[in-house]
């Protein structure tokens, strides 16, 4: 059977990977992807989207620009001194053929899914902004849904753009919380995931760029500024790849070994703790779970799935 996939991305290297995994993947359909502001400028961005396809898809793949700015036009920073200033390890890859669509995301997010109620499969994995337009805007549009895998926030861990806040979240937190609060109970993968489950070394990647496949060539390219950084920054062994697990999960379930029913908010008033991602772990709150959290993941069972699509199988 067939899955519909709607991505909504900020498309930088580890974006283009989720999106080259997803094109790949046998019984997965992307219909639609939506650019919502975030990783770099939001031109380049959608340029971004557009090469992965023309390189990768074998049928149509319609890119819609959205969001340039937060909900409520909060200032923010690219996060280019991770990826590059092109997003895509600054290999400046030419311009694709195909041109992005004129209607706005947040309209095709809307006709898409009211279109098909419970079928398709968002995964966002960018800031949330495309998607908390889409339900402010039609209050169809939450309950058809069908499931919403949201790269976001950290069930245990720490922030990497601030200390309390991880980026995607901070970069519009007003967003992050109408959709938290809209009904859709997203699965949430947040960056605590990425550090313990998705890291894929330096020397794995002298060795990916031995398969001689274009998609492995594609990954060590848009990735090196993404190791250079850990490297220096973090002090990780290579490059972290947060929106390509959450991907290998909405692909694949099973990928996250421990998803708990917890009640989430985030923090969109305070300066110090913007962006925080708030898990109730113990329920003293007493409210209703509004979200599935992974708080643990099958690095192997990943690394199989990315490696499978990197060696051209």
């Amino acid at each position: 059977m067939v899955k519909h996939f709607i991505i909504d991305t900020d498309t930088a290297g580890d974006d283009a990977i989720s999106i080259l995994l997803a094109l790949k993947w046998p019984d997965v359909k992307v219909d639609a992807i939506t650019i919502v502001c975030g990783n770099v400028d939001f031109d380049q961005q959608v340029e971004n989207a557009l090469y992965t396809v023309e390189q990768f898809a074998s049928y149509h793949v319609p890119v819609y620009p959205g969001a340039r700015r937060p909900l409520l036009m909060r200032n923010w920073k690219y996060a280019d001194y991770v990826h590059g200033k092109d997003g895509m390890g600054e290999n400046y890859f030419p311009r694709a053929k195909q041109r992005p669509e004129e209607k706005h995301a947040v309209k095709a997010l809307i006709e898409l899914v009211n279109s098909a109620p419970g079928e398709y499969t968002i995964v966002a994995q960018g800031p949330l902004t495309n998607i908390a337009t889409a339900i402010l805007a039609d209050r169809e549009f939450a309950k058809n849904v069908g499931q919403l895998y949201v790269m976001g926030g950290y069930a245990d861990g720490f922030g990497n753009v601030t200390p309390a806040a991880e980026y995607n979240f901070w970069v519009d937190p007003d967003a992050a919380k109408v959709v938290l609060h809209s009904g859709i109970k997203p699965v949430l993968v947040g960056w605590d995931i990425a550090v313990k489950y998705s890291v894929v070394e330096e020397e794995l990647h002298r060795e990916i760029a031995t398969w001689g496949t274009k998609e492995a060539e594609f990954f060590v390219k848009v990735n090196r500024k993404v190791v250079e950084y850990e490297k220096k920054v973090t002090g990780l062994p290579g490059s972290t790849h947060p929106d390509t697990i959450t991907m290998a999960i909405a692909i694949d379930r099973s990928v996250a070994k421990r998803l708990e029913w917890r009640y989430v908010d985030v923090e969109n008033a305070s300066e110090l703790t913007r962006g925080m991602s708030v898990v109730d772990h113990l329920g003293v709150l007493g409210k209703e779970p509004n979200a599935l959290v992974c708080y643990e993941a099958d690095k192997e069972k990943f690394r199989s799935m990315l490696f499978k699509v990197l060696k051209g199988r």
